[in-house]
């Protein structure tokens, strides 16, 4: 084992995970603070800063040459503050502790910067979306304190397209808006203006559909003292699947294309701008990718070998204690989300990478705030705290408004909530369970989204207080930062299987292009009986309405509560066709349709019953699940 040319991270070395690039599979566990070291406030990476080979020794062996570290931070989606999460600890049991903030972040990054000058801040996916801060402000209230953290290069996220494509390219281009992009633009917002991050964002895979020319550069080189990175960027290869409307005159890689084309296609891609970056002088290349740690992993496979040096994921959520080794030779991380920060340290000798160490570090209440991180989120927090608030949503067919303090309760849970399950979670049992009592409905459907927030519910918590189950504005708005409105519909059973056959490839398919979106979506009514070993299309074995015990056929009528987007076509609810007689579920007293945000702030309000704990799949064949597994959605399928 090789390690970096200068001190580790303090006495608490012991405690961290260390690994270099013979390291194993990933491991979903939580890392304790102990990692952390001291040091003082830093700067950005150090480019083409000049210095000595560093030197360093471990267990007597010593390394030269030059290490760089590459600060990994991914999947923020606009959190700026610490809060709940459930990870899983040493012994492998899920527990809920406080993680994250940009202030204490920040810290941490300073820390290494420190440590190691020779050192780069990468940002990817997810950023400027979720939350009330980032909703109603089209995400520039997330702006100032993620660019006052220095960050060298990104990457954005599907949920960065989701203001609009017109607000996308505000954000991350500097080229004019053409006049073609604003008349395709049907969700364009109301705004004044867009902030722009203070550092470069990356996509090799997208295009413009009007020039033929990437929108964002596809690569990066970068001069580390006197070491060459070459970066290449990719960004969500989703963001149509999800929501076409997102991105109207954007083409991305594998777009119409098969699993297998859309596989070779990314296979060539990264190869081409690894290969031009080694030509042009680049000792490491890494990729950074939006595309989810299963594609990623899958890729690493099959790039040529040694043309990429690391995989640095995104998308899919999942910590990785230990890197993935892949057959290229290239390793595959990916820093969990906000409560996280990677580290992997590169050496460099002689024009080749030597040694390649991962850790990952824990953001949590050990670390202090930086004090000049923290006044720019009080900033950008102080309007959504105020008695007097009064935000409208700047998206086009949307009449939300918060009127009430983030920290307002408006509920209260005896269940812990969130939604970390890939099949069945929490948080979608209750809020399915709440739409199908308005609705009055034989079934309930919401998204299978994985981002959240942890409402905590009869656990103690760190500070050895016990959680009351208060669910407040602030939860409310973690987990559903977007418009959606309620509409109740009819389906034939034999679509109703097809739909839940797509969703079920989409998140365990072993084929990782077919695996799309986020996990499978929330159901309340339905007991579903699978066997997620079977092929892609056969996993369902059968269908019943849970309340009557009556057998789905093909036949079979059953009605529906499910979502609607502000503008899509009429059969469709929560990204699927093929539903019939859909009509909006009008909220009491305002004849205006319920928004989903309403009408869980409405069922949490007024005590509408929900058994969140419900367990209404059976899977036949018993596949293991996070926590018992290092990864939340399985690393290559079930199969």
């Amino acid at each position: 084992m090789q390690f970096s040319s200068f001190t580790k991270l303090a006495a608490a070395a012991a405690l961290s995970i260390l690994v270099s690039a013979c390291g194993g599979g990933g491991a979903s566990q939580d890392a304790t603070a102990a990692e952390q070291s001291s040091g003082v406030i830093g700067s950005k990476g150090t480019g083409s800063d000049t210095g000595n080979s560093n030197s360093n020794s471990n267990s007597g062996t010593v390394v030269t040459g030059t290490t760089v570290t590459f600060m990994h931070m991914n999947d923020l989606h606009a959190h700026l503050t610490p809060h709940q999460d459930r990870v899983v600890d040493t012994q492998g049991e899920s527990k809920i502790v406080e993680r994250g903030g940009l202030a204490r972040m920040a810290t941490l990054i300073q820390r290494i910067r420190t440590e190691n000058p020779d050192s780069v801040l990468m940002n990817i996916g997810d950023t400027y979306h979720g939350g009330a801060e980032a909703m109603f402000t089209l995400g520039n209230a997330i702006v100032d304190p993620v660019n006052a953290l220095g960050i060298d290069v990104g990457v954005p996220g599907n949920w960065d397209f989701g203001y609009s494509s017109v607000v996308f390219r505000l954000r991350y281009t500097d080229t004019a808006l053409l006049p073609a992009e604003m008349i395709a633009d049907k969700l364009m917002p109301t705004f004044t203006a867009i902030k722009k991050p203070n550092f470069p964002n990356l996509a090799a895979n997208m295009t413009s559909r009007l020039t033929g020319e990437t929108v964002l550069p596809p690569t990066l080189m970068k001069d580390v003292n006197g070491v060459q990175v070459g970066f290449i960027g990719l960004t969500s290869d989703i963001v149509k699947f999800v929501y076409p409307l997102l991105a109207p005159l954007f083409d991305f890689a594998g777009d119409g294309q098969t699993s297998a084309e859309a596989e070779a296609t990314y296979r060539d891609l990264v190869n081409q701008y690894a290969t031009t970056l080694r030509n042009e002088g680049a000792d490491i290349v890494v990729v950074m990718s939006e595309l989810g740690i299963h594609k990623d992993f899958r890729l690493a496979q099959i790039v040529d070998n040694g043309a990429v040096d690391v995989f640095f994921s995104a998308h899919t959520h999942e910590a990785t204690f230990e890197p993935l080794v892949s057959g290229s030779g290239a390793l595959v991380v990916e820093a969990g989300n906000d409560g996280y920060l990677g580290r992997m340290d590169i050496t460099v000798e002689g024009g080749k990478v030597t040694g390649r160490n991962w850790e990952l570090l824990t953001i949590d209440s050990t670390l202090p705030e930086d004090e000049a991180v923290a006044a720019l989120v009080r900033k950008a927090r102080a309007p959504f705290m105020a008695a007097d608030i009064k935000f409208s949503d700047p998206m086009p067919n949307s009449l939300l408004a918060l009127v009430k303090p983030l920290d307002t309760v408006v509920g209260y849970t005896d269940t812990s909530l969130d939604r970390r399950g890939a099949l069945q979670n929490t948080f979608n049992n209750a809020m399915t369970d709440i739409m199908r009592n308005y609705g009055q409905t034989d079934l309930a459907m919401n998204p299978g989204f994985r981002f959240d927030a942890e409402v905590a519910s009869g656990v103690m918590l760190e500070d050895n207080t016990l959680a009351t189950g208060d669910i407040t504005l602030e939860d409310i708005y973690r987990f559903y930062p977007l418009m959606f409105t309620l509409a109740t519909a009819e389906v034939a059973g034999a679509r109703l299987k097809e739909i839940l056959e797509e969703s079920l490839s989409s998140t365990f398919s072993p084929d990782a292009f077919r695996q799309r979106g986020g996990w499978l979506e929330g159901w309340s009514g339905l007991q579903l009986t699978v066997n997620l070993a079977n092929p892609d299309g056969q996993r369902v074995l059968e269908m019943r309405l849970k309340d009557s015990g009556e057998l789905i056929t093909d036949s079979t009528l059953v009605t529906v509560t499910g979502c609607k987007r502000p503008i899509e076509p009429r059969d469709i609810l929560c990204r699927h066709s093929g539903f019939n007689n859909v009509a909006a579920l009008l909220a009491t007293g305002t004849g205006e349709p319920w928004s989903i945000i309403d009408l869980l702030i409405e069922g949490v309000s007024t005590g509408v019953l929900f058994d969140a704990g419900r367990q209404d799949i059976v899977d036949l064949n018993s596949t293991p699940m996070w926590p018992l597994t290092p990864f939340i959605q399985p690393l290559e399928g079930v199969q």
